[in-house]
């Protein structure tokens, strides 16, 4: 099991910077104090862990100015590498670029990561001539970072999700669910009223179970994409609080913060036990950062082709 987290106590931010120096620093024989900088206390830092709380993956986003952030130390266990860690990392990054308002992210890329970062969308502005910390040859890339309101990841697995559901899951399409965003970082859907309402226009009970069950589903079929595996993805076990009723038109996210499990599994022919929870808002001007509910979720996924 692997959960993306944010190092926070004493013994994270030492287990952090250990691994930043062991994957970064000591294999270019550099001291103990190289793998750290002046901006490590003002910057956003993302860490993926194992069973143990040891971390496999890091990275660090600093904000340089208004209109720009840098990714940085970013770093991947060799022996977990081409599972999708650093890129889990390097999303995760960007969503907090992309909500600090910042309109592009720059890296300084090491000469063996730039095909890694063009994956990602990044594009080469040529090798660095300034002087670094390292004798690696290094190359500035940068991508421009889409709005919130605009950002659709993957649009062709989206409208293949879309119609997987209204072909297996007809009850979806009378609903009206419909995937109305996904980041890579981030997936959100919403619904209707109309039909979805009890006689207090209140949002049935039964309607936002569904929302959510295929909001989390969603989110684990797209990411299935994103590792080219593939698997049938059964919902084992589930919980809702409510903390207020939810009115207008429903809001649902998913968000790889909240994800516990290990999908590789699936490549060694295993079945994958998969954690994750779902915000549930009332998508209005007024109610927008109140949540109204909080569906926690979890699936199995067995391995077998795409569905």
């Amino acid at each position: 099991m692997y959960h993306l987290r944010v190092p926070t106590t004493e013994q994270e931010i030492k287990d952090y910077y250990q691994f930043r120096w062991e994957m970064l620093r000591k294999p270019l024989h550099q001291p103990k104090g190289s793998e750290k900088d002046a901006y490590d206390a003002f910057a956003h830092h993302q860490m993926v862990v194992d069973r143990r709380g040891k971390p496999v993956a890091i990275g660090r986003l600093y904000i340089n100015a208004d209109n720009e952030a840098s990714i940085r130390f970013l770093a991947v266990d060799p022996t977990l590498r081409a599972k999708g860690f650093g890129t889990l990392v390097a999303m995760t990054l960007e969503s907090v670029a992309r909500q600090e308002g910042v309109k592009r992210v720059v890296c300084s890329a090491r000469e063996d990561t730039v095909g890694f970062f063009a994956k990602l969308g990044f594009v080469s502005q040529g090798e660095m001539t300034a002087s670094q910390t390292t004798p690696i040859r290094h190359f500035l890339m940068i991508k421009p970072v889409a709005t919130m309101d605009d950002i659709l990841h993957r649009p062709d697995w989206c409208t293949q999700l879309q119609q997987a559901w209204y072909d297996n899951i007809p009850l979806s399409e009378k609903m009206g669910i419909r995937i109305s965003q996904y980041t890579g970082q981030s997936f959100v859907t919403t619904m209707p009223e109309a039909g979805n309402q009890n006689p207090h226009q209140i949002l049935f009970a039964g309607s936002l179970f569904s929302l959510a069950t295929l909001t989390g589903w969603g989110l684990i079929w797209l990411l299935l994409r994103e590792r080219n595996l593939g698997g049938a993805i059964i919902l084992a076990d589930s919980h809702v609080r409510y903390s207020k009723p939810i009115t207008g038109r429903p809001k649902a996210v998913a968000d790889l913060s909240s994800f516990c499990g290990d999908l590789d599994r699936l490549a060694r022919g295993c079945k994958a036990r998969v954690q994750l929870e779902v915000n549930l808002f009332s998508d209005n001007k007024e109610n927008l950062n109140n949540k109204g509910a909080l569906f926690s979720g979890t699936y199995m996924v067995t391995a077998g082709s795409k569905n």
